[in-house]
This record gives C-alpha cells, structure tokens and sequence, in this order.
C-alpha cells in the first residue's frame, strides 16, 4: 500500500493528510477518519444489488495498514462508523478493533450511526458521543459554519473534478481545509463524491495512489 502524507498546520497543531483518507495527529498520537460505513455492501446485497464483497475487506485492510504504521494510542471515526444495521460486515469490524485493543477507538455519531449505543459498544468502541474536543479541536459529524472553534467534520464525503488531456475530467476524493474547518473524504470506497457543494476560502487536497493535487 502506498501511503503518500501531506502535511499541514490546523488551529496551531501540526497534522498529517494522507493518501488512504485520514489524518495522523502526531502530538496525541490519533488517527482521525471518517464515513466507515461498514455493512453497506452486505445490507445492499441483502436488498437484492450485486455489491462485492472485496469493497469492504478492502476498507478493513487499508485501516489495519494506517494502525500498523501509525500506531496511534487512539482512534477518533468521526460520524458513520455503521452504515445501517448490524450484519457480518459490521462483526468483521469488531475482529478488528480486537485485534488492535491496546487502540482505544472513539465515535462521533453520525446520522447513519442508528444502532444502540450498547452495540456500537458491543464492537470495541471506548466512547460514544455527539461531539468530542481535544486540545483546540472540535470533532463532530456534520459541518457547520458556524461553529466558534476549530472544526474537523466529515458527512460529506467531498470530491474534486480536476481536468485530464482531450478535454477529459477525473473525480478525486479530497480534504477541505478552509482556517477553522476541515472535512475528512469517506474512509469507505464505496461512497460518491460530492464535487458540487462550494466551500469559502477553501483549499482542496485531492489524493490518489500516487500522491496529492491541491487547488
């Protein structure tokens, strides 16, 4: 896996981007992602749609790389852990969160996050709240901007469209980092890109395999 980092100053901490859709906060030790969305291919398979499987191992394994490379005292999901009910995609996170238990993970909810609190905990999870602050940073869902501190969201799942040769154009996911906001790209594949919605003074740090293309 090619982990390609990029590194910024947020609210006066030093963070690091990277190309598998997160964030490493060296100063507390975390990772930071967002929109998991585990069980979504399983509870689409089980309405009738042909959804790989391959898609959410995929998922499990690029986090399992980031915890094995960082190795982050904590692990903040901010918002849209589960994606709707309980399935065998949604126990196959909690092998993980076993496998790593010296790693507290922390949930933000999100609006997809339905299931009971005892469940969630149920899968490994330390703490579950509607928002969490750490040091000058505010975690929680949904982006506001509104809000009066430093702000690290997701919900969105944001996108970039950057132009190719021939007239051609390719979507990429991306970070918004505007000064007191950033939205995290959806940790899951599979997920849409929202390239439409305008962010004010913003910068976009598009990724891919190889590396970053911020405009």
């Amino acid at each position: 896996m090619n982990l390609i980092e990029q590194p910024i100053c947020f609210a006066g901490n030093d963070l690091l981007l990277n190309n598998q859709r997160s964030i490493y906060w060296q100063a507390q030790n975390a990772l930071i992602l967002s929109d998991l969305h585990s069980g979504k291919s399983a509870h689409f398979r089980k309405h009738g749609m042909a959804i790989p499987s391959y898609l959410h191992y995929s998922d499990l394994e690029r986090l399992q790389f980031l915890i094995q490379h960082y190795q982050p005292k904590k692990i903040i999901i901010v918002g849209d852990l589960v994606h709707a009910a309980t399935n065998k995609e949604v126990i196959d996170f909690k092998r993980l969160t076993s496998t790593f238990s010296s790693t507290a993970f922390h949930l933000i909810k999100g609006n997809h996050d339905r299931i009971s609190e005892k469940l969630i905990k149920d899968l490994g999870i330390a703490s579950v709240t509607e928002n969490l602050v750490i040091d000058t940073i505010q975690f929680v869902h949904e982006p506001n901007s509104n809000n009066n501190i430093p702000t690290i969201s997701g919900h969105i799942h944001p996108g970039i469209q950057i132009p190719l040769l021939k007239n051609s154009r390719k979507n990429l996911p991306c970070f918004v980092v505007q000064s007191s906001q950033i939205i995290l790209p959806a940790f899951s594949k599979f997920t849409g890109l929202d390239i439409k919605t305008t962010f004010k003074d913003a910068n976009f740090y598009g990724f891919h395999e190889e590396g970053f293309f911020i405009v």
